[in-house]
């Protein structure tokens, strides 16, 4: 347990040197909140979720499976702010059992980046925006810093990223997560 808790702020010093700042989002939601990360993929009463007997409102009525919902509500409220979003959130998700009466608690990692990658300037006054790309970078940067070299990504089909900018990460080729840009609308 106490190397996987230095691990875990071994990863939030490489980020915050990455210039990301972390957040931390409520661990209850909606399924309609997660069912929207998946269009047309499947009805919100499909996936199950572990239930709040007495939930303290309509928008907080299950625990979370997925850290995204929390860090996109972040970032659209910060996008009328400022030209630059970057955060990154690590946290449990709470995936029922069958048959258990406990979820399995696995941490999760996410991260949103977002608007211009660097401030306007009188050498660039429209300095590009962030990108696939950018978070690629990022990610890789994380992976040298935790000195994992034997990576890689494979292209991905996934309902909640764009076609051609998402892939998966493995690491001595088990898949350790998913990159990709979200649809903009």
């Amino acid at each position: 347990a106490r190397a996987s808790l230095d691990l875990e702020e071994r990863v939030r010093d490489l980020l915050v040197v990455a210039g990301l700042q972390e957040i931390i989002t409520y661990r209850l939601t909606t399924p309609g909140r997660e069912a929207a990360l998946l269009p047309g993929k499947q009805a919100v009463t499909d996936v199950p979720y572990v239930q709040i007997a007495n939930p303290i409102s309509a928008d907080r009525v299950v625990m979370r499976r997925t850290l995204l919902p929390g860090l996109m509500e972040v970032m659209a409220q910060n996008a009328r702010l400022r030209e630059r979003l970057s955060f990154f959130e690590i946290g449990p998700v709470y995936l029922p059992t069958g048959g258990k009466e406990l979820p399995t608690e696995p941490r999760r990692l996410a991260i949103g980046l977002a608007g211009r990658i660097a401030p306007a300037s009188w050498r660039d006054a429209d300095p590009s925006r962030a990108d696939f790309f950018d978070l690629k970078g990022v990610v890789e940067a994380l992976l040298a810093g935790l000195h994992l070299r034997t990576s890689t990504f494979e292209p991905l089909a996934h309902p909640t990223f764009a076609p051609g900018r998402t892939v998966r990460l493995l690491v001595d080729g088990q898949e350790v997560g998913i990159l990709g840009e979200i649809y903009s609308k």
